[in-house]
């Protein structure tokens, strides 16, 4: 498919009689930034050295950048970057060093290395330190360098395997922006994560894996919708009638009612807007207090929660 940055049908990888990943069907889209979300062990970098040619698949087919992983394995590794977990470039060079090997091993014109590798260490905010050895850096700055490493050559499609583990808050930020700004671009970005919020915030469409399958693709906002078991509203009221949950499950539409630690908890799956002001309109006229209304938006951590709760 001409819009297929990488397709999959039936990926599947054993190692001996442990499936780590079952049989998966993938199609993502050039330009996207498409997430890969589960916990340690849910078959993510397992599928991404498949996708990468650093493992061969069992059974199943792959396609990246349109050129079929086993038999075109060298072509796809000219097509593709790769940002690892674990900074993989020399601590005792300096990113100009690093990038001028690099870029010697990929066959670049040493006019071409010196360009491309000043304006990627410009744009991930590392100009500045471009002749200071690796080793003295913060763990945000080698990530970023692994980034710009990932780059030098021109790839098409950049794999980014839980690049901000370890991080501190502020080199999160940073590394988020910069790949947000890369993808911007229009390069193709794969990145893996078990962090839900930091999917929700940097992804377009997200699959999310578990026990080496994928279980739920689609946009967050989709992915809330569908399994994230709609808006909670928790109300804190001063008494209770009698009547008084059977009253506000009409009101609201709710799905779900109950009591929970002095609060009424209400969950409606497919919330209206105006369901708030219908709630404290009621509470007004039959002059019943709120201490306190809160409303809780479904998040992908409770996505992922509802749908892998029966799979332990």
């Amino acid at each position: 498919m001409k819009d297929s940055a990488i397709k999959c049908k039936n990926l599947t990888k054993r190692f001996g009689n442990f499936t780590a990943v079952d049989s998966i069907n993938l199609n993502v889209r050039r330009g996207e930034l498409f997430g890969f979300l589960g916990p340690n062990g849910a078959g993510k970098t397992t599928t991404i050295k498949m996708l990468t040619t650093l493992l061969t698949p069992t059974s199943g087919e792959a396609s990246v950048a349109g050129m079929d992983v086993r038999k075109d394995a060298a072509i796809v590794r000219s097509s593709i970057g790769v940002v690892p977990q674990e900074f993989a470039l020399f601590n005792e060079l300096t990113p100009m060093e690093n990038l001028w090997y690099i870029g010697e091993l990929f066959g670049m014109e040493k006019q071409e290395i010196k360009k491309r590798s000043e304006s990627l260490l410009r744009q991930a905010g590392l100009f500045d330190k471009k002749d200071v050895a690796a080793e003295g850096f913060s763990g945000g700055m080698k990530q970023r360098l692994s980034v710009v490493a990932g780059l030098l050559h021109m790839p098409d499609i950049l794999f980014m395997d839980e690049p901000t583990t370890g991080l501190d808050p502020q080199s999160r930020i940073a590394l988020r922006e910069l790949t947000k700004d890369l993808n911007r671009q229009g390069i193709t970005i794969i990145y893996t994560t078990h962090d839900m919020e930091e999917a929700d915030k940097l992804c377009q469409r997200i699959a999310i894996m578990d026990h080496g399958r994928i279980i739920a693709e689609g946009t967050p906002k989709d992915l809330k919708k569908k399994y994230g078991g709609g808006l909670r509203i928790e109300l804190e009221l001063d008494r209770h009638p009698s009547a008084l949950i059977s009253d506000l499950k009409k009101i609201s539409g709710a799905d779900e009612i109950s009591r929970k630690d002095g609060f009424i908890e209400i969950r409606i799956q497919d919330a209206k807007k105006g369901v708030i002001p219908k709630i404290t309109k009621f509470l007004a006229r039959k002059k019943i207090s709120a201490r306190d209304i809160r409303t809780v938006y479904p998040s992908l951590e409770e996505v992922f929660i509802n749908l892998t709760k029966g799979n332990k």
